[in-house]
């Protein structure tokens, strides 16, 4: 029994030492990668594709979300009558989102998540900036074409 007991000490002991070694390599990884100068960031395609997916991204997000909405103004029931359409519209287009935009450039799709990952140092202030502009542009197109 105690031969046992002193067997998983020594595994846990091991498991601990693989996880600190793993978060070491991830923090050098991490500082390794340099940020770019703003004038070097413009010219990468990288930082265009991510502006263009988070532009998408959201069009497509108020498009479904509002238009899963838009189904209880023709119906005649009182807007704040909860509507499971309008709720699973709306999940369901951010978990798609988010897998097909989310390695491009995080699938913000909101400001406001844009604005916390910039206050982190998570993304540059420029790409932010963009990011909440390319979303504006976004969701205004998607609400555009919806309502016309």
């Amino acid at each position: 029994m105690a031969s046992t007991s002193l067997t998983n000490q020594n595994i846990e002991c091991h498991i601990l030492t693989l996880f600190d070694k793993l978060e070491a390599m991830r923090r050098d990884a991490s500082l390794s990668t340099s940020r770019l100068p703003m004038q070097a960031e413009v010219r990468t395609l990288e930082f265009w594709r991510s502006i263009i997916s988070e532009c998408l991204a959201t069009f497509f997000y108020v498009f479904l979300a509002c238009g899963g909405g838009a189904s209880l103004v023709g119906s005649g029931t009182p807007p704040t009558t909860p509507n499971l359409g309008t709720a699973l519209a709306t999940g369901f287009a951010v978990a798609t989102l988010t897998h097909c935009f989310g390695h491009v450039s995080g699938a913000h799709m909101n400001p406001a998540v844009t604005v916390a990952m910039a206050t982190t140092r998570n993304i540059s202030p420029l790409r932010a900036a963009m990011f909440v502009t390319a979303q504006c542009g976004g969701g205004i197109a998607g609400a555009a074409l919806l309502y016309g």
